[in-house]
This record gives C-alpha cells, structure tokens and sequence, in this order.
C-alpha cells in the first residue's frame, strides 16, 4: 500500500483483480496486433478482449516460483549501470550483468543477449508497456529468431543443444506503482490455448508471430508487488525441452484498479537472451 501524491492510498500489493487483453474463449479469428510506430497505442482485432483476472501477490505466497517451474522468477540483482538513456553504454556495461546473471540462475553455459527495449515513461513514446498477454516466441519462431539473432555460423553450432528464451525485466524507478506485470503460471496452461498471433508492424510488410493466451478456467495469474530497481524478473519464452520444465510464460502488463492518475507512466528496461545448456 502506497500513499500517492493527493493523499491518497492506493493498493499496489496483495491480490487484485484487473482487465487482462485475452484471446476470447469462442473466438475463432486468428488474433492480429497492430503496433502504431509512434505515440498512438497499439490496437487489436476482434480475437481479444478485456476480461477480469484474479492476480495473487507471488510476495504473499508460501511457495517459491522459478523460472524453470512456473517461466518466471523474482531476483535481487542491483546494477552499476545508471545510464539507461544510452543505448551503447546499455550494450558495452549492462549486457554483461545480465549475461552473468542468466547463466547463474539457469545453469546454461552459453548466454547471447540480442536487445532490449527500454521504456522511459514519455507520453508521446511508441515504447509503451505491452497490454495484451503475450509470449515472445511461438515453438516455430523460437529457432528461427535465434538463429538471426545469434549468428547463423555460431548457431549451427549450438542448435543441438538445449536451448532457452530468457527475458530480464528491471524497473526503472525506485518502487513500481503503475502498469506492473502480470504472469501465468506456465503449470497452469493448457498448451491448446497458445493461440498463434501476428504482429503488424508500422512501414513494414513483416508481420511477426507470437503467442497469445485464450482465456480458461483454471489459469493462475501472479505478480511481484512494488517491485524495486534492485530487482529483476527473469521470464521464460521458450524452452526447447519438451517436458518437465515451464516452456512458455504468457505475461503482459496490467493497472491497478485504483490506479491514482497523477502516478507517470512506469519506467523499465527488458533484456532478451538465449541461453544453451
């Protein structure tokens, strides 16, 4: 709980229940997503909606959540970077903090990060907090996304190898109070409700593919309350194990029911890998 600028107490821990941007139960359309390329926000075709979740607070819960279990995982990891509005000093300062850490908290042998995309809260920014549930990678583009990203010489080296899509989210204020995340459990989704999406992007005829979730019963949701800068989630996107392990991790931003307006946007850094064991 949070006093806010009027005075007001705004309720940014414990469970709440928000709109999360599904893929309705019966639809039968294949979902579209249409990004603007400038301050406009991204719109969506007839395939989502916005539809009530219960997300349970993972600071309140008796278990623990792991990145190879549920594909998400809390982590405190302070960083010595304070430059997060140059893109190089990201590349040559930042990148190998989150190398080090991806390898300690998966075990992999082999790290590759390959971007990131910073979100520094500016009204007018085309880098807005995603609100619709998502998975970066579908089981077809995992590889090939990889193999671009990495290097197609490199990668015919390691292809035969397990291999993990990992993204490190970090904020970017002091304590998060607008537009958290929200995941679900990976133990708590029925594979059949990975519904292949395209991305439509702006001066481009690419249109990408992603995974979005059809809304289902039995579906647990969680996010980590007032998340600090000193921390981090590391959200799984692809594993390429076929089982015994968290293989996709549908997530996406969501608001708190009594979001106090005079909050600014919310400020965050993500940072994408892949890893080989």
């Amino acid at each position: 709980m949070l006093t806010t600028s009027n005075n007001v107490a705004m309720k940014t821990s414990g469970a709440v229940t928000s709109e999360l941007n599904y893929i309705k139960p019966n639809s039968s359309l294949t979902p579209e997503v249409f990004y603007s390329g400038g301050a406009a926000p991204q719109h969506y075709n007839a395939a989502y909606a916005f539809m009530a979740a219960s997300i349970n607070d993972a600071r309140q819960s008796s278990g623990d959540f792991s990145v190879h279990k549920q594909g998400f995982q809390l982590v405190t990891a302070p960083t010595k970077n304070k430059l997060f509005d140059d893109e190089q000093i990201i590349k040559d300062r930042y990148y190998a903090e989150v190398t080090a850490l991806v390898k300690n908290i998966t075990g992999a042998r082999d790290v590759v990060v390959f971007d990131h995309t910073v979100r520094l809260g500016k009204t007018a920014s085309r880098r807005k907090p995603a609100h619709h549930v998502h998975n970066d990678y579908t089981e077809a583009t995992a590889h090939s996304r990889a193999k671009e990203r990495v290097g197609e010489a490199r990668f015919a080296t390691l292809k035969e190898r397990r291999m993990i899509q990992i993204n490190v989210w970090r904020p970017l204020v002091e304590v998060v109070q607008r537009s958290p995340l929200a995941f679900c459990d990976a133990t708590s989704i029925n594979p059949n409700d990975l519904i292949q999406s395209h991305i439509h992007f702006p001066d481009t005829d690419h249109v990408g593919e992603i995974y979005a979730l059809r809304k289902a019963s039995g579906q647990r949701w969680s996010y980590f309350s007032e998340m600090t800068h000193d921390e981090v989630v590391l959200i799984k996107g692809y594993d390429s194990l076929q089982t015994g392990v968290a293989r996709f991790t549908p997530h996406t931003a969501f608001e708190y029911p009594d979001q106090d307006p005079q909050v600014g946007p919310r400020k965050s850094i993500e940072t994408r890998t892949f890893a080989f064991y």
